[in-house]
């Protein structure tokens, strides 16, 4: 996967992210139904994981909040 484009800021860096993220799933989904799983079921599945990511992401506790390019986010 290619590193962003777009500076952290730049509106145009959420849909750089989605078009990576869109081609990523095709490839996870394609190669599901070349090893043998319906297309269907694949992509049901993979909405799940995202979800149960999205929910733990959003509930585990952080000791430190981050920035996206990894420097520390002052509190202040």
């Amino acid at each position: 996967m290619k590193p962003p484009i777009y500076d952290v800021d730049d509106n145009q860096r959420i849909g750089e992210c989605r078009r990576i993220f869109d081609n990523l799933t095709k490839e996870i989904i394609l190669r599901a139904v070349e090893a043998g799983w319906r297309e269907s079921e694949a992509s049901i599945a993979l909405a799940d994981a995202a979800e149960r990511y999205v929910i733990y992401v959003a509930t585990a506790p952080r000791a430190v909040r981050q920035a996206a390019n990894g420097n520390l986010i002052s509190d202040a």
